[in-house]
């Protein structure tokens, strides 16, 4: 019910922006849904079935994408020709393609959550889960990934010290890449708007919200303004091939895109290395649900993933899933990736298994300290 409720009111808004004039694009509104539902879902909640085990999920996506990736790099000449030195480590890309290295260092986060998370019966440095899960995360070098990573584990640090040596150490390992990365970095956008793009993303969220005040509200609609769908549909798409899709019929951009975001991108169509990167793309996952979903219901997601990952206290995986959200949707976006969605379910799946046995400790700590023990239990023998 909450489901039918929740699509009712994204098609309501698409229609209300529709009915005071503004050109909208149902098919955009269509894939954008398509792509965010896992996301949508695992945040308000779907009722999960008995047997999934989010744990088993999360490491089987980590051997797929790892074995994929090295698939990728094999014919590519590895081990003769290796990343980072003969190729960007974008080639670590999970079989995904273009992009893909992006979705692989999110699993491998997710991995490396659910390693540091679980109940241990040896050294976690002779787990292997630990290696590949750890590649996974690192070697794509998707910067705000990582940055964004490193915030989440840093909420394992008072439960396990060794982290932060371990932290250390591949910060260490990564550093020299990560500073040639960043002062390599074209910066072209933030030279001529005179602000970082991660920055101007959320200018341009204030001019929306200037020009047609219902964006706050309301929002502007799914897929209408720059998620995945409405990049797809864009005049950028075209220009910079952002998305390789083909021709899909009746896909159109909106007006929002179109005024707003679709110009400060072109500015740049003989200078493609301007906005090629993650880092220099003025929008993120926030950003987008701020203009296509309207400032309360931004709030609302926020606050639905803050009470179901962060509330219980001795949830260190749920915590650091939520600052992750936060981290990762500030600076990229995340929101629309059925990956990152489905990871999201796994991990509701084991914050609620914790809750329980977490409820079950309690309930027998009640009953012993109220002297209803095995003792006590009809048939069991009496001490007198």
């Amino acid at each position: 019910m909450t489901a039918v409720l929740l699509v009712g009111y994204l098609l309501l808004v698409l229609g209300l922006n529709a009915a005071i004039g503004l050109k909208v694009s149902p098919v955009a509104w269509l894939f954008e849904l398509a792509l965010l539902l896992p996301f949508l879902l695992a945040t308000f909640g779907l009722p999960l079935a008995r047997n999934f085990d989010g744990r088993k999920l999360i490491r089987i996506l980590n051997v797929i994408v790892f074995v994929m990736s090295f698939v990728t790099l094999v014919r590519l000449g590895f081990p003769f020709q290796i990343p980072y030195v003969h190729y960007l480590p974008d080639a670590f890309d999970g079989g995904f393609g273009a992009g893909g290295a992006k979705t692989v260092t999110v699993i491998g986060f997710f991995g490396l959550l659910e390693l540091f998370s679980g109940r241990r019966d040896k050294p976690i440095y002779q787990d292997y889960f630990l290696y590949i899960a750890g590649i996974n995360f690192i070697i794509p070098n998707f910067i705000l990934g990582i940055v964004a990573g490193v915030c989440g584990l840093a909420m394992f640090a008072p439960k396990n010290r060794s982290l932060i040596l371990a932290g250390a150490v591949a910060a260490v390992a990564i550093t020299p890449y990560i500073i040639l990365r960043t002062e390599t970095k074209n910066s072209s956008f933030a030279e001529y708007y005179k602000y970082d793009p991660k920055l101007y993303a959320y200018k341009l969220v204030g001019d929306i919200y200037l020009d047609q005040p219902q964006t706050a509200l309301i929002g502007a609609g799914l897929g209408q303004y720059a998620g995945e769908a409405a990049i797809w549909a864009s005049p950028i798409n075209q220009v910079f091939g952002e998305s390789r899709v083909g021709n899909i019929p009746y896909l159109t951009s909106s007006d929002v895109h179109l005024k707003h975001l679709a110009p400060t991108m072109l500015r740049f169509r003989d200078n493609v290395y301007a906005i090629e990167s993650s880092s220099n793309k003025p929008y993120s996952g926030i950003s987008v649900l701020l203009v296509e979903g309207g400032l309360i219901f931004t709030l609302l997601i926020v606050l639905l993933l803050y009470n179901r990952f962060w509330r219980h206290r001795l949830s260190y995986i749920g915590k650091a899933c939520f600052v992750f959200f936060l981290a990762m949707n500030l600076l990229d976006n995340q929101l629309d990736s059925p990956w990152y969605g489905t990871l999201l379910f796994a991990v509701a799946e084991i914050v609620q298994r914790e809750k329980r046995r977490a409820t079950r400790r309690t309930s027998l700590r009640t009953k012993k300290l109220a002297g209803v023990g095995p003792a006590m239990l009809p048939g069991s023998p009496v001490l007198i």
